[in-house]
């Protein structure tokens, strides 16, 4: 039986809509016969359960706290974790984690400044020149990307590809020499951004196949925190930890050609790889504080509806 008013579809005839209030009665849908009392108050309860919001129902209540919960615990203990993790021998996984994100960071920077660039584990070929090809390619990615996330009204994904255009744009614009140093500079640089970008996935949306998949989503937070890790203690500790010298059948290790061919000083190239680093812990942290409050805030919406129906 359809309310007239709000067009709730009731289970069973009742004298007012469950959801609005309005009094079927008027309308001529008033129950033509009283049903046993065990039975009315068993069709009451369901119907009020099927007007509830999803937040409201019983079978989805456990999800909203637990959610919460892991949002609490979840990032703060993969990093804590991470830290104690990349002091022992299992440092191992984590710098093979993180080479992968070291030459996905060397690679980008490179596309972003109109270069071609081919990743592999251990170096990252990419061309000394701009290539107008790789730009027009790279252009029409960021613009494909946004143009879907604002057709799926993901505001904060089209903002991302507004960000990674202006970023473009001024790699740009940068002299092929200042190119190269930060093409160099990003592969420990890009390593900690990208690890914070897989760490920041834990707190996708619960539309997204990453929330969903259980092992995915928390794979993704655990490759992110050992890999960013082990770079934040490789240029947060002492001076004779970084990798001076040469590759071999490589070339020089990026420390030292920022050094001895980039003009940078070890103090300078020391300081801006912990300035990134802290970066990147002030967006974790401003995602954390989000987080959280985007979760209270379901759980607050979910204790307001159970006062009210209860």
């Amino acid at each position: 039986m359809l309310c007239p008013n709000c067009q709730f579809d009731h289970p069973l005839q009742t004298t007012e809509c469950l959801k609005c209030g309005t009094a079927l009665s008027r309308y001529g849908t008033a129950p033509a016969k009283a049903d046993a009392p065990g039975d009315n108050a068993a069709a009451l309860a369901m119907s009020r359960l099927a007007a509830l919001p999803e937040i409201e129902r019983p079978a989805n209540r456990d999800n909203y706290w637990k959610e919460l919960r892991y949002r609490v615990l979840a990032l703060p203990l993969a990093l804590i974790v991470a830290y104690w993790a990349t002091g022992t021998g299992l440092n191992m996984i984590a710098s093979m984690l993180a080479m992968v994100v070291h030459e996905s960071g060397h690679a980008i920077t490179a596309w972003l400044a109109g270069r071609w660039a081919v990743p592999t584990f251990w170096v990252t070929m990419h061309g000394q020149s701009r290539s107008w090809l790789v730009v027009l390619v790279v252009t029409a990615a960021i613009g494909f990307g946004g143009f879907v996330a604002w057709r799926a009204r993901r505001w904060g994904w089209v903002a991302a590809a507004g960000a990674v255009l202006i970023l473009q744009i001024a790699m740009l614009r940068l002299s092929p020499f200042r190119q190269e140093a930060l093409i160099v500079f990003f592969g420990d640089g890009g390593a900690m951004v990208l690890a914070a970008i897989l760490m920041g996935t834990f707190y996708a949306s619960r539309e997204s196949k990453l929330y969903r998949s259980w092992g995915l989503r928390w794979g993704l937070l655990a490759i992110g925190a050992l890999a960013f890790m082990h770079v934040f203690r490789l240029w947060s500790g002492p001076y004779g930890n970084i990798p001076f010298g040469e590759i071999e059948g490589v070339n020089l290790s990026d420390p030292s050609l920022l050094t001895t061919m980039y003009g940078w000083s070890i103090t300078q190239l020391v300081d801006r790889y912990v300035l990134l680093a802290k970066f990147c812990f002030a967006a974790m942290a401003a995602l954390y504080l989000w987080g959280l409050l985007a979760a209270y805030a379901e759980v607050q919406v979910l204790s307001g509806h159970k006062g009210s129906v209860g």
